[in-house]
């Protein structure tokens, strides 16, 4: 999933600036970066190597892939593959909320998607154009104002806010995230 928090941060010139800080909350691993700038256009991905070009569903299901495997262990380790996956989610917050501004939250949660039998072959030949086990599909939460990215009661405060804003979209979409373990054990949560 993905988040935007206000930050204060030094600049140059000795003056302060809020950045946009972006949260992308997958299905095992939820990743938080400071952003100054949102991408209009679809960057070029170096580990994405599809030779017919990559889409933007691509793209997604590379970022999904990226937060729910090994892969995310490599976050923290691997300077490379964390700036590609900053770079997706700042070209998919773009897509989605392209006048997010500085100061303000937004996350977006990258969930698995259910293949419908009888779809399975389909489904298969798209995940595997980027290496993944599953397809994926992004959901924007609400914007949030204001938010202190170092403060972990502030964050939680306004992930909470995001997710529960989105209740009535998620139980709509129940089916459609089936093998979205992280979705359905939020939603029996608040049974």
């Amino acid at each position: 999933m993905l988040s935007l928090v206000s930050i204060t941060s030094e600049t140059f010139g000795g003056k302060r600036e809020e950045l946009m800080i972006i949260r992308l909350m997958g299905e095992i691993d939820i990743h938080s970066f400071r952003a100054d700038t949102l991408l209009s256009e679809r960057p070029v991905m170096s580990n994405l190597k599809i030779l017919d070009g990559a889409s933007d569903g691509d793209m997604i299901n590379w970022l999904g892939w990226a937060l729910d495997s090994s892969a995310a262990d490599s976050l923290d380790e691997d300077e490379e593959f964390r700036k590609q996956v900053e770079t997706a989610g700042r070209y998919l917050t773009g897509l989605r909320q392209p006048k997010l501004k500085d100061g303000q939250f937004i996350m977006l949660l990258i969930l698995r998607e259910r293949w419908p039998v009888g779809s399975k072959a389909k489904f298969k030949l798209i995940a595997d154009r980027v290496g993944a086990a599953h397809t994926y599909h992004i959901i924007a939460c609400p914007v949030q104002e204001a938010v202190d990215f170092d403060d972990d009661e502030a964050m939680s405060s306004a992930e909470a806010k995001s997710l529960h804003a989105m209740v009535p979209v998620m139980k709509r979409s129940r089916k459609k995230f089936a093998n979205s373990s992280g979705l359905q054990q939020f939603l029996k949560n608040l049974s």
